[in-house]
Order: structure tokens, then sequence, then C-alpha cells
């Protein structure tokens, strides 16, 4: 009698809040990932759309292998954790023996099926909310919290819940969270020390996590290696705040906007190779994700993870090179294959040299430059102190294909930002057009030269083909008496 009253009271918990569905209609969805959330969630009373907030958190609702987060292995990514849901099952939780208790499924069960996983992950959250099953989404924030270890996975979940999110999954199912803008997320209190890095976030490992040590004297560092966290960005963090974990990494990576968390100070030893040689000589940057799943790794990511590669690289003298900054899976003895097969090592090294400053390539090209071409009809004028260098031409307009012309050497297909300069004066042309040459054509920009003088002004990004030609024309053929101007262009590489 109380099984039955408690499974109505669950099934019109999970009514009221208008997101979980009934029983019936997840068995007509026929397995569907959608059905399984709404099957757990009226089961045990939970918020369908929590669930899976924390699902897409976890794994972005993909079933990583069992084996992946092996705790067994003793490296930064084997933190136990199973599932889209991530049970977990180390020495400082069971997640995963919960669930299997308060279920009757076994544990292999619940670390391989999708279905059993968030079944279980539902009974755990109803379990540690108890009774009590609030009608406000907000008011099971504790409970998420303590199953995901803290207030740094709270929040991720409820960022998640407050956007919104919108994946299609391997299966070929395309699954959808509707944003909840009353998601609350709260403050997170880390110590008061700050970052080495002034665009990464102060958390802190447990001390049992790493060796303290006063790097460049006791040891010299000269790698970076490159992880992939097998897990949530907060669960990284988290793990490394555990006493019991014995292992860290100094900066972990955020998936979505490229928020980087510091956990070890460079110069300190973090645990994070499985080499004790390459541990004392290298700084361990882990990123949020899963080696077999590509999306995680995105633009976001790859910018700010170079730009911290970037910083350490000037910073300790490591060469930005593929000997010096290698994956996981590089290091000798090492059983793991992160960052895999998905990792954009071109581009991320490319983004590293380009934010390093050693792979910027600028050209200027001045009106006095033999590489700059123009008939008669633009006089050269040296009044206007706002020219750049010695000179500059001015052009009445005309109705007549008489553009000047500066000839640029591009070493290398790719993305170039384009800049003009020019002296401004208000006798000067409002409707001034320049044309870039592009790999899809001459595209155009037209400025107002009475303003914004004697500065580079950008005309704009764009993909430019390797050559040494005309890339940028100043034409005359434009509305308006006043005077057109030519002065100087600039280029220079972005990506």
């Amino acid at each position: 009698m109380r099984a039955a009253t408690v499974a109505i009271l669950a099934l019109a918990t999970a009514l009221a809040f208008g997101l979980a569905g009934s029983g019936g209609a997840a068995a007509r969805e026929g397995g569907s990932l959608e059905g399984e959330f709404r099957a757990a969630a009226a089961e045990y009373g939970v918020p369908a759309d929590l669930l899976k907030a924390m699902g897409y958190v976890n794994t972005r609702w993909e079933m990583p292998p069992p084996e992946a987060s092996d705790y067994e292995k003793g490296t930064p990514e084997g933190r136990g954790q199973y599932g889209i849901m991530a049970l977990t099952r180390n020495p400082s939780k069971d997640t995963l023996g919960q669930a299997a208790e308060l279920t009757g499924i076994s544990v292999e069960r619940l670390k391989k099926e999708r279905a059993a996983n968030i079944r279980g992950a539902a009974a755990v959250l109803a379990d540690i909310q108890g009774e009590r099953k609030p009608r406000d989404i907000n008011g099971w924030y504790e409970a998420v919290s303590e199953y995901g270890d803290g207030v740094l996975y709270a929040n991720q979940v409820y960022e998640t819940l407050r956007k919104g999110a919108e994946v299609e999954i391997s299966s070929g199912e395309r699954v959808r969270l509707g944003a909840h803008p009353e998601a609350e997320t709260r403050e997170v209190y880390t110590t008061m020390a700050t970052a080495d890095y002034n665009r990464a976030t102060w958390y802190g490992a447990h001390s049992n996590n790493y060796t303290d040590s006063n790097r460049e004297r006791s040891y010299d560092i000269n790698r970076i290696v490159i992880h992939v966290t097998q897990g949530s960005w907060s669960s990284a963090i988290n793990w490394f705040k555990d006493g019991r974990a014995q292992v860290s990494a100094h900066y972990t990576v955020r998936s979505s906007d490229g928020k980087i968390g510091q956990s070890v100070r460079e110069e300190d030893i973090a645990w994070h190779a499985g080499n004790w040689d390459y541990n004392t000589h290298s700084i361990g940057i882990e990123h949020e994700g899963y080696v077999s799943q590509k999306r995680w790794f995105t633009d976001a990511m790859y910018r700010s993870s170079a730009r911290l590669a970037a910083y350490l690289c000037k910073k300790y003298r490591i060469p930005i090179d593929r000997k010096h900054i290698i994956g996981h899976n590089e290091v000798p003895g090492a059983t793991h294959t992160d960052p895999g097969p998905h990792w954009n090592w071109s581009k991320y090294m490319r983004l590293v040299r380009s934010y390093a400053g050693t792979n910027t390539y600028k050209q200027v090209v001045d009106n006095s430059s033999p590489r700059f071409s123009a008939s008669r009809a633009w006089s050269l004028n040296t009044w206007n102190p706002q020219k750049y260098g010695k000179n500059y031409r001015a052009a009445k307009p005309r109705n007549v294909d008489d553009p000047a012309r500066y000839r640029i050497k591009i070493p290398k297909r790719g993305k170039y930002a384009v800049f003009a300069w020019w002296p401004a004066n208000a006798g000067y042309n409002q409707h001034t057009r320049y044309t870039i040459r592009t790999v899809s054509g001459w595209q155009q920009r037209v400025v107002n030269q009475e303003k914004n003088g004697g500065r580079w002004v950008k005309l704009g990004t764009y993909t430019l083909a390797a050559g040494d030609r005309v890339y940028v024309r100043v034409h005359r053929n434009v509305a308006g008496g006043d005077w057109v101007i030519a002065d100087a262009v600039r280029v220079k590489r972005v990506g």
C-alpha cells in the first residue's frame, strides 16, 4: 500500500512540474532519450528538464564508454563516473552503488545502459532531495550540488537550464531542453588566492593531490601536456579538490565559453601525466569533454586554451612546437588516448603561435612604396599632418576606372585583417570606396574620409589566397566632389 502511494505521489509531483510526462507517453516514444528522461522523472518525482540539464553538462547527452573514466587508471580523467548521468564510484563517493540499491538495477547495467543510467540518477537525486519535492526548480539546487560535489557543478547545470540547449546526438535524435529564465545560480566562494594567469579563476586543489615545489629553480618548466577531462569542467575541478583523488592538473578549460579554472600553482607539480619526469617539467591543461565526442572542442575552447598556452610559452621560454606541446597520449608509458583523434592540432598550434606573436604576418604598404601604383591623376600631397609617412595621394572623383593600387605579398591562404590609413579633412570624400581581393572575389568597403584620420581603420577580416599581387584598391568613381585619399594600407594575419 505504501509503495503504491509513493508511486502515485511521485507521478503527481512530476506532472505538477509540467516537465515529466506520463509513463505511457514515454512508452509511446519507443526508447527515445526524451522518453527515458520523462519516464525516470515520472517514476521518482524529479523534474525531467533538470535531469536533462544534468545530462547535458555531464556528456552532452551521449553515453561514454564505461572504461572512459575508470578510477583505477590513476590519472586526472579517471574519476569513476559512468554514463550520461555521471554515476560515480571512487574512494570518496558511490552514487553508482546507491543507484543500484535504490532501483534494483545491477551496477553493470547502470554503467552500460542509457535508460538504466538515467533512472539510477533520478533515484539518487530524489533520495538526496528527500520527501519534499519542491515545485520551484530552484528548490532542487542543493540536491544537484550534493549530487555533483559542489556549487560549481550546480551552477553549470542551472546555467544550462537558464539558456536551454539543443543537440542532435549520435543516434540521430534531436534533443532539446527549453530555456528556464527563472533558473538561478549561486556565488562560488573560493580562497582569496588569485590565479597565476589573469584570465583564470583560482579554485585550488587539495594538498594531497600535488607536490609543493619551487619550479624554475628546482625543475625547469619546458612542456605543456594537453588533456581531455572525460567529464564536465566542474567535475574535474571538484575531483582535484577531493583529498582522495591523488591526481590534479594546473588548468581546466570549459567547452562552452573557454572559462579557465586553475587548481595548482604553476610553480608546483601537478599529478597529471602519469610520469614523474614529465610531471616535474610540465604544465597540465585539461579540456572539458570526451575524447570520442568532437562537439566538445569548440572554437571558444581552442582560443582560450591557446591564449593560455601562448602565455606559458612566453613566460617559461617553451618552444612552440609539437615536441614541447604534446598530448597526454604522447607521454612515455601513457595508457590514455587524450586528446584523441578529434583534437585539431594544426588549428591549436596555429592559434598558439598567433597569440604568442610568433606567426603573426604583417605588411604595411605606404603610397611612397614601390608596391603602390597610381596614375598621374593621383597628386602627391604633404600638408596634412595626419598622413602616414612623408606624403599621401589625392584625386578628384571621376567616373573612370582609375584606382590606386596596393601590391601585397600574402605568404599563405588564411584570414587577414585589412586596415587603411588616411589623413582626415572636411574637404575629403565621404564615400571613399576600397576593394579587397578575397578568395571569393573583390569585396568593397565604403568609408568617410572626413573622419578617423591619422590612425589605422579596420576595413574587415577576409580570407585571402597566397600570392604577390594587388590585394587592395582605392577608387575614384565614387559619389560626391571631394578629394579621395590614398595613403597607406596594412594586412595582418589573424587565423
